[in-house]
Formats: structure tokens, C-alpha cells, sequence
């Protein structure tokens, strides 16, 4: 199968959680932070990427706990690493038990992979504001007086 139609054919078959998840990342509404579903780097296919922080997002159901697929992640996830890309990875109970809690998470990454000034800049026109942006926009002009 070619790759466009495989990552198309992977955007139709989320779990649940994915489309969830998605609803809350896509058309920039993290802080104005663009994320792309399915991207494909080398031969994996990334849940969720955002280019701008070179971030990859993955929810994991149960077989990613066995231990032939663990063995697997390790190797994408060392990929990755030497393609520059940061991967976090969620368990779906993780995000049915604590939505705010991964989104917070992935927040702090963003914020961490951009720098404060990319993300304040982010942060004037999203949809989602994490429960610490208020502290963190206080302490940005704090430190920019």
C-alpha cells in the first residue's frame, strides 16, 4: 500500500481517544500550535506531530505493553531520537482517567522544545489554555520588565 493511502486509511481507523485527542490539537487550537495526524517520518507512521517543536504525540492501547511491540517502540523511539523528534507517549486509560493532565504534559514539552517566547506569542489567539498559563504569563512579564 503507498504511504498516502496507508495514513490516510490509519486517520480513519483512530480509537476513540485519538479522535478525541485530535479534536483537541487540530487546526492549531493547542496554543496555536499546528499538529499533523498519521505523518509519516522514515517507515512509522507518528499519531501526532507537530513540526514546529518536532514533537510526536502517541496514544498507546494495550499491545504496546507486550513485549515484542515494547521492543519496538524502543527502536522507533531511538529513531526518532536521531531524527531530532521528541516522542511522548500516553497510555488511552491515561487519557480517559486525565484528559488535562496530558494536555498539560504535551503543553509543558511544547513549551520546553520552543522556548517561552514562542509559546506567549502562540498563547494570544488558541483555544486551549493549560491551568498554568495565567501563573506563566505572570512570570513572563515578570522577567521581561
Amino acid at each position: 500500500m503507498n504511504p498516502r493511502a496507508n495514513a490516510r486509511r490509519l486517520r480513519h481507523e483512530q480509537t476513540k481517544e485519538e479522535k478525541e485527542l485530535w479534536h483537541a490539537l487540530r487546526a492549531g487550537r493547542f496554543a496555536g500550535f499546528k499538529f499533523r495526524r498519521q505523518h509519516r517520518v522514515g517507515k512509522y507512521y507518528l499519531d501526532f506531530y507537530c513540526p514546529a517543536a518536532k514533537l510526536s504525540v502517541e496514544l498507546d492501547g494495550f499491545q504496546h505493553g507486550l513485549p515484542e511491540q515494547r521492543q519496538r517502540d524502543e527502536e522507533r523511539e531511538e529513531f526518532l531520537a536521531a531524527e531530532g523528534i521528541e516522542e511522548l507517549r500516553f497510555w488511552n486509560h491515561q487519557w480517559q482517567k486525565n484528559r488535562e493532565g496530558v494536555l498539560l504534559e504535551i503543553w509543558n514539552s511544547l513549551h520546553r522544545l520552543t522556548g517561552c517566547m514562542a509559546v506567549m506569542r502562540k498563547v494570544q489567539n488558541h483555544r486551549y489554555i493549560p491551568p498554568q498559563v495565567e501563573q506563566l504569563k505572570g512570570s513572563f512579564r515578570q522577567s521581561t520588565s
